[in-house]
């Protein structure tokens, strides 16, 4: 049990509400992602390939049997000889598209595979992009690197040839590429961003150890469906496994581990792929009367080969120093040279090409390796944009001494195996678009990791190497207007504006209330009426026992506030507003509080608090809430109550404070709660001349505080390493009838 509330807590880094916001970023980017994709036009493959897909569509729906077609239909080197009137159709590839497309068939009804393969293209790329933000976000623990996810679409479309589409090269073309990428490579792709997009998120969770078989066989059917897609595109996602199992393995064992699951996913998703194909061959072979052994292999693995040492002639338009062609009919024709009976796609075609390759690898052994590292370069060069931006990335969050280090270098373990394969097709076939798929899906995962990475990087560094934030806190200073140097127990601190209307009331009470060791700090901020006339007057006049100060500041609560702090001295010090609004409940509470308290909150949250709110302020505290709990993962119920903090602690606060608005409350607590500090919430009893009240929050207030709440999330990490609270200045001693001896 203890286990288990232990994995809970290290899962849990936020509220549920930050979560809410990170899905619904994720909402934002899928449902762009599936418009774009869903709009597209028909994207149909090169006519054998056309042909092959409509036919076995077309068979699918009419016998309900997976990848045979119609006598003397589909593509003309796939005619193999059958009793009736079906026969094994033959993919140019992998069946996976032409399996989906046969499957989306009993969706759209539609006469063509086309609509089919969009739909299920579109939620392929949609899907991933769900999770990603909350997969980036915890990555880093820092809910605002996964926010930066929602840039992703414009950053792909300055580093990915013009598409706005994560994981998937499908749509693009170039002059190269000519023919748009289509679904056949299209699906492979999103369905290794998908899987890929998945780990990245486990590898971000302790899960128990029947869980975490669960998922690892979770993987495996992903990886085998990879493989069905197109060939060993699902390997990379099996090795990936292994480093889920490093993770959750103790040090001794961990490499093994994390080895032994790796190979064990492998083989387990060849044997699953090998099973589904057993399967569907024998339904192939029931409806078309074929012997399994007659059934076509498509290319099978030698054609490709061969085609790819044609090097430079599909890319440049140069011949190949070898004299080979980038063309299908090249290698029918060379087979059928050779052996004029050759069946196309037969496994004895297949033996011939395999030949004619490892001839050409023997005769010109330098050539050939002097080809596939040309096709390497070119590879390299055309993910140039996406790599530099990776590097930076990775490099800035990597350089950084922190936790974050372990699960993003598992995140980066994770892509490398679907990388290394990605890399086969360009280099052994020929690097175009169309061979891109694995290479596409995980060098996308790694520009969401690094983009998140770079704004957590930005963001987390400490206040004191920024010039900014020198310059920033070097007009400020401490006020050198002479005081009285006797100790004061406590410093309450008023901002007003425009508050002459209830101004003298609140000095009355709080002239009565406090001791002779207490002061009392008015900050007027930006008065248009006669509030700072009225002040003047109350001062020269004022006969209470607390010290009355006055000064005023630029316009902002935060600037008020700022100013009476650091014009305070106080032990403790008390922010409360110009009207009282919870009257003297909050400032008893503070008294029974104890002397460890740093911070304390008069909180309407509170259980017991006495609020009755008008349902418009009632909006407003949950809307303002919700903000503050998903933005900055807050676990206050109410940061814009008043407060009662440490002097010293708060004086610290006020030099480095950034915020000048309705913000400043709010930026107190975040500080201490990134410091690991207890804020205490207290009840209070809310005046009903407070509630009956005209509000001064206003519509504009309350788009500064949503800007406030994203710069806050963007800044807080600065406080995560200050400790202010060992006191700048000697405790003061205070009797239990609040004087000081």
């Amino acid at each position: 049990m203890s286990l288990q509330i232990r994995a809970d807590s290290a899962n849990r880094l936020w509220p549920r509400s930050t979560s809410i916001f990170l899905i619904l970023v994720g909402v934002v980017l899928s449902v762009l992602s599936f418009i774009v994709v869903i709009n597209m036009p028909a994207l149909p493959w090169h006519p054998a390939r056309s042909d092959e897909l409509q036919a076995t569509y077309d068979a699918f729906r009419e016998t309900g049997t997976l990848l045979i077609k119609a006598v003397h239909s589909g593509s003309y080197y796939t005619q193999v000889p059958a009793p009736g009137p079906w026969v094994s159709a033959a993919w140019d590839d992998d069946p996976g598209a032409y399996i989906v497309a046969s499957l989306m068939s009993l969706v759209t009804h539609s006469a063509s595979a086309y609509p089919g393969l969009g739909i299920a293209e579109a939620l392929l790329v949609a899907l991933p992009l769900l999770w990603l933000p909350t997969a980036v976000a915890r990555i880093f623990k820092r809910a605002r690197a996964g926010y930066a996810v929602v840039l992703l679409p414009p950053l792909m479309w300055l580093l990915n040839n013009g598409t706005i589409l994560a994981g998937t090269e499908y749509g693009l073309s170039d002059s190269v590429s000519t023919t748009r990428v289509y679904a056949l490579y299209g699906i492979a792709a999103s369905i290794a961003f998908l899987s890929l997009s998945l780990l990245v998120l486990f590898c971000t969770f302790r899960l128990r150890t029947s869980l975490l078989i669960a998922v690892s066989c979770g993987f495996v059917v992903l990886a085998a469906i990879g493989d069905l897609s197109r060939s060993l595109s699902g390997m990379g996602i099996a090795a990936g496994v292994g480093v889920l199992w490093w993770l959750h393995v103790r040090k001794k064992w961990r490499w093994l581990a994390g080895l032994g699951a790796a190979v064990v996913a492998v083989v387990l998703t060849f044997g699953l792929q090998t099973a589904t194909m057993t399967g569907l061959n024998a339904a192939r072979s029931a409806t078309t009367g074929q012997s399994m052994a007659d059934l076509p292999n498509a290319h099978g693995t030698w054609h490709p080969l061969y085609l790819g040492l044609a090097y430079p002639q599909p890319i440049t338009g140069q011949p190949s120093p070898l004299g080979i062609v980038w063309s299908d009919k090249f290698g029918w024709d060379k087979a059928h040279a050779i052996d004029p009976d050759v069946v196309i796609a037969s496994d004895k075609y297949d033996l011939i090409i395999k030949d004619l390759y490892l001839d050409q690898v023997k005769e010109h052994p330098f050539t050939v390796a002097k080809l596939y590292l040309q096709k390497f370069l070119y590879v390299v060069k055309h993910f140039g944009a996406m790599l530099a931006f990776i590097l930076v990335g990775l490099v800035l969050a990597l350089m950084r001494r922190a936790p974050q280090r372990r699960p993003l270098g598992a995140a980066i373990a994770v892509t490398i195996p679907t990388i290394l394969l990605g890399l086969v097709p360009p280099v052994l076939v020929m690097p175009l678009l169309y061979y891109y798929s694995e290479l596409t899906a995980a060098l996308s995962i790694l520009v969401a990791i690094s983009l998140g990475g770079l704004v957590w990087s930005l963001t987390s560094m400490p206040a004191h190497v920024r010039a900014s934030e020198r310059n920033r806190l070097s007009t400020r200073a401490l006020p050198g207007e002479p005081r009285r140097e006797s100790p004061v127990r406590l410093s309450v601190i008023v901002p007003t504006r425009n508050g002459s209307a209830v101004l003298g009331g609140t000095l009355a009470t709080l002239g009565t209330a406090l001791t002779s060791r207490d002061e009392i700090i008015v900050v007027e901020n930006g008065s248009t009426d006669d509030t700072w006339e009225m002040l003047q007057r109350a001062q020269a006049s004022w006969s209470g026992v607390p010290e009355l100060v006055l000064r005023q500041s630029q316009p902002g609560l935060g600037e008020a506030l700022r100013t009476g702090v650091m014009n305070s001295r106080g032990n403790r010090v008390l922010l409360t507003a110009d009207d009282l609004p919870f009257g003297m409940s909050d400032y008893e509470q503070f008294e029974q509080l104890p002397d460890d308290v740093v911070v304390a909150i008069g909180s309407k949250a509170h259980p017991d608090s006495r609020v009755r709110r008008s349902w418009r302020r009632s909006v407003q505290s949950r809307i303002f809430r919700f903000l503050r709990e998903a933005l900055l993962q807050s676990k206050v119920g109410d940061s814009q109550g008043t407060i009662w903090a440490d002097g010293d602690w708060c004086r610290s606060l006020a030099v480095v404070s950034r915020e000048s608005g309705l913000m400043w409350t709010t930026e107190l607590v975040l500080a201490a709660e990134q410091q690991g500090l207890r804020v205490v919430e207290v009840p209070v009893v809310l005046s009903e001349a407070h509630e009956t009240g005209s509000s001064r929050f206003r519509f504009g207030d309350a788009w500064r505080s949503v800007v406030g709440f994203t710069r806050l999330a963007v800044y807080k990490d600065d406080y995560s390493d200050e400790n202010w609270v060992v006191p700048l200045h000697p405790p003061v001693a205070v009797r239990s009838d609040g004087s000081i001896p």
